[in-house]
């Protein structure tokens, strides 16, 4: 083929070069995965030594999470190859489940926690890793807790630990909990944007930043209430597992300028002398003392460690053979913001949670069901059709057990009222029980920019929604009483599930928020402990001896499987090479965050009726 000689014809002709040399990339691309795919399958998977005396490594890189986010295997693959980080989640039963089995495990003779990557988790989640660690030690094994720094959600699984080692120029961020959000009046009014805000509860706060400027007095309270419930139980975990005084901690975040003083604005000394941390040392010497203490790796200058990714791929088997049964209970994860149709994991699709719980009803192998929530809430409408798939489940007989995460609010709750029992942990936020809907219209703005909205309708509802008109009287009457009804229903709800009278919920719901401790107090739970005894209680409802928990999630395509497959090969995963950096937060990127965080809600919620049953003020993780 000719080369154009006009410009025009050059232009095109660079474009279609351009498109075909990208396609052929991408097509090379494909080619050497199947080749390495190949490769692996002939030279098989080399099986993983778990040598005597090796130390647990266990260095998370992101943060704890009840359910994975979904990536496209593809994409991670690629990542991979090409040496990018991507954003990384540990999913909390693996982390246990290495823990608990090593505990007993002779070759291993004790864990190194690497924790500087260790991203905001929810204090639940730490405690049941702190736990899981605590008994580890009582086994007669050793933990060592490693940082350059400590956030305070680090410190806390640190405390954790025989030996906390900090870095020599290394500090600690103990500051305590806070829930700040960002509100937007004063700039929807300069950008002539009128959002329509109903609600039902004086503490329904999830509204306020689109219809305030400060936070109310009523969402300053229970906000207070909360927070400090939380604050209280990480301080007393960390002060029982450190033998501080009850009122060090707060004493020294709230002199820490003067304390700092003492020591020349020298941190680390000041955590030693302070015993905030056991050791002081480089780098280097971390290692050098590691490799004292544990033992020297076979190659290289390193400490005797296998990393927790190998060790479960080691002891799998023996893990998995621990529990084989025919009896199966089913475990089911509710993890993310709820959405009307369909969602991949790490967010809740009312449709694809219906499909699970049906699939777990229709299996007769299962006798019964924990499904482990970790929401914020989300779509009104999404949660009623869980709740009512879950309703089905325990009418076929089926126990069912919900188990309450970091977060199980408002939708949250909504859908666990449908459980024979409620667990959840002293640091689980649950409650908001109330309803809001929001409605951005945006006449004046297209005022100021010369568009003009004009028609006609048949009735007075037709075209009311149109975002270029402000909002007619009737239609915000019709949406406060469809709101109004949303929430008598939601109290309903948790009235005939929790023995109450409509009167008792009203006085306890209205949008509020409440720690675990005090959920249980006012009836909103039944016990307070974690997933295992979650899953053991419903095993005694189903009155089994010996069963098999049974994980039910969405399952991949074909492809997706076979790519998924590829990746975890580590023959593969050695030829393409594997990259992992830290990304420092910044005030920047915190700020852009917790403003998308806001913003994205008016464009993400899909409720066919506008309805949302969400705690706004739940998705900041309390552990920075």
């Amino acid at each position: 083929m000719s080369t154009p000689s006009s410009t025009l014809g050059k232009f095109f002709h660079g474009l279609a070069t351009l498109y075909r040399g990208f396609r052929t990339t991408i097509l090379n691309l494909i080619f050497i995965i199947i080749v390495l795919l190949g490769i692996g399958s002939m030279l098989g998977q080399p099986p993983v030594v778990v040598e005597t005396g090796s130390a647990l490594l266990i260095n998370p890189e992101g943060t704890l999470v009840d359910q994975l986010t979904f990536v496209d295997p593809l994409n991670v693959l690629m990542s991979d190859s090409l040496g990018d980080t991507t954003t990384g989640e540990i999913l909390l039963r693996d982390l246990l489940a290495a823990i608990d089995f090593a505990a007993t495990d002779s070759d291993i003779s004790s864990i190194v926690l690497v924790l500087n990557n260790l991203g905001a988790s929810g204090l639940s989640k730490l405690q049941e890793v702190g736990t899981a660690l605590d008994e580890f030690r009582d086994n007669g094994k050793k933990v060592y807790a490693v940082a350059d720094n400590y956030t305070q959600g680090q410190y806390y699984l640190a405390t954790h630990a025989d030996e906390i080692i900090l870095n020599t120029m290394g500090s600690i961020g103990l500051e305590g909990f806070s829930t700040y959000q960002y509100y937007f009046r004063n700039a929807l009014d300069k950008l002539g944007v009128d959002v329509h805000v109903f609600r039902v509860g004086e503490y329904k706060s999830a509204v306020e930043p689109f219809e305030r400027n400060d936070m109310s007095a009523e969402a300053r309270e229970a906000n207070a209430k909360w927070l400090g419930d939380m604050w209280q139980l990480y301080v007393s975990d960390v002060s029982a597992a450190r033998q501080f005084e009850p009122e060090f901690i707060n004493t020294f975040i709230n002199t820490l300028d003067q304390q700092l003083g003492e020591f020349n604005g020298d941190f680390s000394q000041l955590a030693l002398e302070r015993n905030l941390a056991d050791q002081l040392m480089s780098r280097q010497e971390v290692n050098d003392y590691l490799r004292s203490e544990i033992g020297a790796a076979s190659s290289g200058n390193g400490f005797l460690y296998i990393s927790m990714k190998n060790y479960l791929s080691a002891r799998l088997d023996q893990i998995k053979s621990l529990q084989k049964s025919n009896d199966k209970i089913a475990l089911i994860v509710a993890s993310g913001q709820i959405y009307d149709g369909r969602g991949s994991p790490g967010e809740i699709g009312g449709d694809s949670l219906q499909d699970l719980i049906r699939q777990a009803r229709e299996d007769e192998d299962i006798k019964a069901v924990v499904l482990r929530v970790d929401s914020p809430g989300g779509s009104a409408f999404a949660s009623e059709v869980i709740r009512s798939e879950l309703a089905r489940l325990k009418n076929a007989g089926k126990p069912l057990v919900v188990s309450m995460g970091s977060v199980a609010a408002s939708g949250g709750y909504w859908i666990a009222t449908a459980a024979d029992e409620i667990w959840a942990s002293e640091s689980t936020i649950t409650g908001s029980i109330g309803i809001y809907g929001l409605y951005p219209t945006f006449k004046q703005s297209f005022d100021k920019l010369g568009i003009n909205t004009d028609g006609i309708g048949t009735t007075e509802l037709a075209g009311a929604l149109s975002v270029g008109r402000e909002l007619p009287e009737l239609a915000s009457n019709v949406i406060q009483l469809n709101l109004e009804d949303g929430y008598n229903r939601f109290i309903r709800l948790v009235a005939e599930a929790r023995n109450m009278t409509i009167e008792e919920v009203d006085d306890i719901a209205r949008g509020r928020v409440w720690a675990g401790q005090d959920a249980f107090n006012l009836g909103l739970v039944d016990n307070l402990g974690n997933l295992d005894q979650a899953i053991a209680s419903v095993a005694s409802m189903a009155r089994l001896d010996n069963f098999e928990v049974q994980l039910i999630e969405q399952s991949l395509s074909p492809g997706q499987q076979l790519i998924q497959d590829l990746i975890n090969n580590v023959t593969i995963k050695t030829l393409l090479g594997s990259r992992i950096a830290a990304t420092p937060d910044s005030v920047i990127s915190d700020f852009y965050s917790s403003l998308n965080r806001n913003l994205q809600s008016l464009l993400d919620f899909n409720d066919p009726e506008g309805l949302y049953l969400q705690c706004q003020e739940c998705l900041p993780m309390l552990s920075p």
